[in-house]
């Protein structure tokens, strides 16, 4: 039985109950249903009983973990509770990379953990040194396995605990080394130990808020399902569960599906790459293009996209990503290529340049975060202290953090990501 959740609300439909429980729309959705006699809860602390127990073990199993926690409220659901299940061991600052993910800082700022930023090149990417001598000082690394363009952050055996933002790379763990090398690994491939949140529902398919908290041999999970308790709903989504449910049987009979999504990803990137596009390196379920390079910002290119039938991941002044699934056919691929190839091509244009800013930290995120603030102009923020978390979505990476004082670069970021007002401190 390698669906035990689905199963149980199968066979939970087919009794025809008469439901005097949550929720409200009495079975309309059949399998939506709250924690009835039989259906186990997500934050049950006894791993021995429940058929969600046994759906995580047996995703455990199939990914690799030493454990595995499902999660109804997606990645950010998943980092919240790795980063206090850290917390809860001593963790009182975070090395973190500087385009992390909104949800860390949050995290952060509820959690009341000190960030030391490691900077990119290249904003916003995840590709930043981790090495212990640029660790020194923090008690957790927190990185980034694959970015939004599809870059990677190389990591090597830390010498403190490390929680790993594999949001966009689920389906690594599925992917055949030999035939796609190992540039990218999931992180239970990746030889130290390390805590991996992960969203099902980008790569996978699963329902949006799918996710997965992985941990590996040598990190302690004794107390994961109490702090996810804390930070998630006490009312899961039993049919987001059960999507994470599903795969499991899915991979299980059809091991081989993400391996040729990925072969068919990787035929249209020769292709494109043929009728002359600029592609960036990317993982292996991502085609990231240089419009500018077509003749087009980012939105242009979308806009015209959208007009020929396809919509992308992200636009913005410089590339478009498109986002494919580990169900990915070749007949969406070829139907890709086709909107693309229906895009004049114009004269080239210059990439545009997105600074990697170092603003002066002024307070904590804590103090930040929950002061007295009032939201302005971005225009008129230069000089003042950020308040709130800017972060354009996708891709949900802050520009200034809460705390940091908002200097000329920070102002022409904003400007850059269409970020038309800031919260600052009053």
């Amino acid at each position: 039985m390698n669906t035990p959740l689905s199963d149980f609300l199968d066979e939970y439909g087919r009794k025809g109950m008469l439901r005097l429980h949550m929720p409200g729309h009495n079975g309309e959705e059949s399998h939506d249903i709250t924690e009835i006699d039989g259906a186990d809860s997500l934050y049950e602390t006894d791993d021995s009983r429940g058929i969600i127990a046994h759906s995580e073990a047996i995703a455990a199993k199939i990914f690799g973990a030493e454990r595995t926690c499902y999660s109804a409220g997606g990645s950010t659901l998943a980092i919240q509770t790795a980063l206090a299940v850290l917390k809860s061991q001593g963790c009182k600052t975070i090395a973190a990379g500087r385009c992390s993910h909104r949800s860390l800082v949050s995290a952060a700022a509820l959690l009341d953990l000190d960030i030391n930023w490691l900077y990119p090149q290249e904003y916003p990417t995840a590709a930043v040194d981790c090495s212990n001598q640029s660790l020194s000082g923090a008690d957790a690394l927190f990185f980034t396995n694959v970015d939004y363009y599809g870059g990677t952050c190389h990591v090597e055996a830390p010498e403190i605990p490390a929680v790993c933002d594999n949001a966009h790379g689920a389906y690594l763990r599925f992917v055949s080394k030999a035939a796609f090398g190992r540039e990218y690994l999931h992180p239970m491939e990746m030889g130290f130990p390390v805590i991996s949140a992960e969203s099902a529902h980008k790569t996978l398919p699963a329902l949006t808020g799918a996710a997965y908290l992985h941990f590996s041999k040598g990190t302690d999970h004794s107390r994961a399902k109490e702090m996810e308790a804390m930070f998630g709903s006490s009312s899961p989504s039993y049919l987001i569960m059960e999507s994470l449910d599903r795969f499991n049987g899915r991979i299980l009979a059809d091991p081989e599906c993400v391996n040729r999504a990925c072969a068919s990803v990787k035929k249209l990137k020769t292709r494109l790459a043929a009728h002359g596009f600029t592609l960036r390196r990317s993982d292996h379920l991502r085609v990231t293009i240089n419009t500018r390079a077509w003749g087009y910002s980012g939105q242009e290119f979308a806009e015209v996209l959208r007009l020929n039938g396809a919509e992308c991941e992200l636009a913005d002044e410089n590339y478009i990503v498109l986002l494919f699934s580990a169900i990915t056919s070749p007949e969406d691929c070829q139907r890709a290529e086709m909107a693309l190839c229906l895009i004049d091509r114009r004269a080239p244009m210059p990439v545009v340049s997105y600074p990697v800013i170092r603003p002066k930290k002024e307070t904590s995120v804590r103090e930040a975060v929950f002061s007295r603030q009032r939201k302005i102009p971005a225009g008129e923020a230069t000089g003042k202290v950020c308040g709130g978390i800017q972060s354009p979505c996708p891709p949900c990476i802050p520009i200034v953090m809460p705390g940091e004082r908002i200097d000329s670069e920070a102002a022409e970021a904003f400007r850059l990501y269409g970020v038309k007002y800031v919260s600052v401190l009053e």
